[in-house]
């Protein structure tokens, strides 16, 4: 405003001089005074307000220019300038649009590698945490919340929101006091199970004030379970060898002595060699089933009538359930079939029924039933035995295990890979199953497999 008024005042003044010296030749009246003065006046304002528009429009770009920085100041997208090369300020608009176009270019850039930090953030199967100075979490990946049991939240967050371990918290602290890397496996509580990491911290100092701490977090739980687990395999197939090995060489030397000619004790070491025999095949067959499992069969799908095929796994075994008594009810309608693979289901049958039976009580009862869904079909294996203790549950489809040793071999012998070949039949299928079971009531073992 003040610009315009001091180019008002300026047209004016020069006009009136002019006027004056132009008076001072031609001796104008009054009245013509007047009336030049305002034509003056007038024209002068004219003049002032056709500069300013042209000022005004010639500066048109600069302001779009000024429009567009702004909004690019506040994140929107970057904008060129539309300009003609015979504008006044071209240079500097063109100027513009290269920096515009740097802007822009480096936008995408960040946002491409942001994109790809997250996606690979997302994917990592370890999870990943950085916390600051100030206990603030500014990285925290889905893999990290699913092992520390909470919800994934929107960082920056509050180190305590998201890290409810003490001993997380006091690992994380250390590092911060140390300044240095450390490396620990904590044992941490989560949704009330115990469960192993290997926690690593990063020590990181930008400058005297600022320091971040980034934790590497990977579950050792499933690693340590499988060692154990290879562990009691080896202890486990080692004393189930040797048994009956020990056995069969212990009485084979004895016939070879002078026990061997009486024929009262030559039939009966004979017998017990036949039957250390029989289950040292049991145990070969069982874990080449196991084996067997993980390979691709060479058989085709069929289709199976499940009632006639429960009813033929029975008879095999009606020899050991008539020493208890068990009764045997087949459920499974008449008409039931399915496609699939008959070795596989005749193995699962197998099994199942046989610890039905061998764990079963006196005049106890074995039922099995199947039934039809829409995308899959379950067979269900009922007994009215001594049923699995709840602590024991989660680990009876383990290799070797018994649960307790004592109890088990005292009423039935066996392998104890049974379950663990029908695990490993269903996991093989993309199966599930499930196991309810009440102690001296008795167990029900239910498998899930698709059409």
């Amino acid at each position: 405003m003040k610009t315009v008024i001091l180019k008002f005042i300026s047209f004016l003044v020069i006009n009136i001089v002019c006027l004056v010296l132009v008076n001072h030749f031609m001796l104008f009246s009054g009245q013509q005074l007047l009336a030049l003065f305002f034509m003056i006046l007038i024209s002068t304002a004219g003049v002032v307000w056709v500069a300013n528009l042209w000022v005004y429009y010639q500066k048109k770009e600069l302001r779009v220019m000024q429009q567009r920085m702004a909004l690019t100041i506040k994140g929107d997208s970057p904008r060129i300038v539309l300009t003609e090369p015979n504008l006044p300020y071209y240079d500097v608009i063109r100027q513009f649009n290269a920096l515009q176009s740097y802007i822009r270019d480096e936008q995408l850039s960040a946002r491409r590698d942001i994109n790809n930090y997250q996606s690979l953030l997302a994917s990592l199967p370890v999870g990943v945490i950085n916390v600051n100075r100030q206990h603030v979490v500014d990285v925290f990946n889905q893999t990290a919340a699913d092992l520390l049991g909470v919800e994934l939240r929107q960082t920056p967050v509050t180190e305590s929101l998201v890290i409810q371990q003490f001993t997380l918290s006091e690992l994380i602290n250390q590092t911060f006091n140390a300044q240095k890397n450390q490396r620990s496996v904590l044992n941490l509580q989560i949704n009330g199970e115990t469960k192993q990491f290997e926690a690593s911290t990063l020590y990181h100092k930008n400058d005297s004030q600022y320091a971040e701490v980034m934790v590497i977090l990977y579950d050792l739980t499933s690693v340590l379970q499988i060692e154990r687990m290879q562990s009691d395999f080896l202890a486990n197939a080692s004393h189930e060898l040797k048994t009956p090995l020990t056995a069969i060489t212990g009485f084979v030397e004895t016939l070879q002595g002078k026990a061997g000619e009486d024929p009262t004790v030559r039939a009966q070491f004979l017998k017990i060699v036949a039957d250390e025999t029989s289950r040292l095949a049991l145990l070969v067959n069982d874990i080449l089933s196991i084996s067997r499992s993980y390979q691709n069969s060479d058989d085709k799908q069929v289709s199976l009538a499940v009632h006639t095929i429960v009813t033929e796994q029975w008879q095999h075994m009606k020899t050991i359930a008539a020493s208890k008594n068990v009764t045997f009810i087949n459920n499974v309608p008449q008409d039931f079939t399915i496609y699939g693979f008959k070795h596989d289901l005749q193995t699962i049958l197998q099994n199942l029924i046989g610890n039905a039976i061998k764990y079963n009580v006196l005049n106890g009862s074995v039922t099995v039933s199947a039934y039809q869904h829409d995308s899959y079909w379950q067979l269900e294996v009922k007994d009215t035995g001594i049923g699995i203790p709840k602590q024991q549950q989660s680990r009876i489809f383990e290799r070797f295990y018994r649960g307790d040793e004592s109890r088990q071999r005292h009423i039935a012998s066996g392998t104890g890979l049974g379950l663990a070949i029908v695990n490993e039949l269903v996991s093989k299928h993309h199966g599930e199953i499930n196991v309810n079971s009440q102690v001296a009531v008795g167990t029900t073992i239910v498998i899930k497999l698709p059409l």
